[in-house]
């Protein structure tokens, strides 16, 4: 009788952009193996804007996004974070309160890691330090981005603007086109580009009218022509 083929669950492709998909192979399983595994469930708050604990979350499956409530309770989302992604980072590096929340979008497993065991791990391995500076650098020139964006283009243009980048990014193309596959709504979407509920409406029938966005459903956005897309941002 043959020996039944044994089967391997393949390495995870970490996205390159990520913490994880910048490190090389033995630095990645040394911070994976930080930490303790956690799982939550889909929307929950896992970090609270102000709160004062300073640990890190190091995500390796799912995804979350990172939003900010001001004084008057409006809530702006900020960026998304997926899996290879570190979040947290800033109040575990500085002790200082949280400047965010940041809320599963569906069922997420991630590491664990307090500020003592991250800093330990940066003291160790100056290489791993170098690469979280320089993630932390692509995200405030995606900050920065979004404020010229403010200043430059009008708001459907805007929401153009920070579709092209996140599709290009995380999204995944079907028969009809391209989509985020993330559940965020307009106004999540919108609220990246910097304004408020109200002008996202027209911001999104802009773009429908312009043929670069067929539709909205299932809190999805559908892009039919990513290239149009970019022309229509400027890009």
């Amino acid at each position: 009788m043959l020996p039944m083929p044994t089967t391997t669950t393949p390495e995870p492709v970490w996205p390159r952009n990520s913490l994880l998909g910048r490190l090389r192979e033995q630095t990645r399983q040394e911070l994976l193996g930080l930490g303790t595994s956690v799982r939550y469930a889909a929307d929950r708050e896992v970090i609270e804007q102000d709160a004062k604990d300073t640990h890190v979350l190091l995500l390796l499956e799912g995804v979350v996004k990172v939003q900010t409530t001001d004084e008057t309770g409006d809530t702006a989302l900020l960026a998304i974070r997926v899996a290879g992604d570190l979040v947290g980072e800033m109040a575990a590096l500085d002790q200082k309160p949280r400047s965010a929340t940041v809320v599963t979008c569906g069922e997420v497993t991630a590491k664990l890691i307090t500020s003592g065991e991250l800093v330990g791990f940066l003291h160790r391995r100056n290489d791993v330090f170098v690469e979280l500076i320089g993630m932390i650098n692509d995200r405030l020139r995606w900050a920065n981005q979004r404020r010229r964006d403010f200043l430059s283009y009008p708001a459907a243009e805007r929401v153009a603007r920070v579709l092209v980048e996140l599709v290009q990014t995380y999204g995944k193309e079907e028969q009809n086109g391209w989509v985020l596959g993330i559940p965020l709504t307009k106004v999540e979407l919108a609220s990246i580009a910097g304004m408020k509920p109200r002008t996202a409406e027209k911001a999104f029938s802009d773009l429908r009218k312009a043929g670069v966005v067929l539709s909205h459903l299932r809190r999805d956005v559908l892009v039919p022509d990513l290239e149009a897309l970019r022309k229509f941002a400027g890009f």
